[in-house]
């Protein structure tokens, strides 16, 4: 009788861990590598095309603050603007050679941005008309704006 006796407890599976394999954690982390190796040019390209958009900004406003300072006559006398490489600079003299430096209002430009189209650009006292016109280009990259500085003083982006 004792031969076929059933064992009155029931046999159960070991219970599955929590958690995630290990496939599934190489996955995700391939998948986030793929994602940053992709985005990492477009990122690139957004801050190349952001320093350009500055620094046009900048240019402009120095352009506007130097024909308003002179317009104004303030410390009696021209006002100008140039880029001495990798600056751009508002200063106050008939030349950036015999300026007022303790005026100067310097704006460093992000190396990998080039301008080009200004030398000095100096407005008169009172008028406020540039010495000349200009077209100032600001480029990166992939991408590029344009300054224009008319005959009369107009600065337009």
């Amino acid at each position: 009788m004792n031969s076929l006796q059933v064992s009155s407890k029931k046999r159960t599976r070991p219970e599955l861990a929590e958690g995630f394999t290990i496939i599934e954690l190489l996955l995700v982390i391939a998948l986030m590598i793929t994602i940053a190796a992709f985005s990492t040019p477009f990122y690139a390209r957004f801050l190349t095309q952001n320093s350009v958009s500055t620094v046009r900004d900048q240019l402009t406003s120095h352009l506007r603050r130097a024909q308003m300072n002179a317009m104004m006559g303030k410390n009696n006398g021209p006002w100008g603007v140039t880029y001495a490489s990798p600056k751009l600079v508002l200063f106050q003299g008939a030349s950036y050679a015999t300026r007022t430096t303790a005026l100067d209002e310097s704006f460093i430009i992000n190396p990998s941005i080039n301008i080009s189209g200004l030398g000095e650009l100096i407005y008169t006292k009172t008028t406020g008309l540039p010495n000349s016109s200009a077209s100032i280009t600001i480029s990166g990259v992939g991408s590029s704006k344009t300054v224009t500085v008319t005959s009369q003083g107009v600065v337009q982006q």
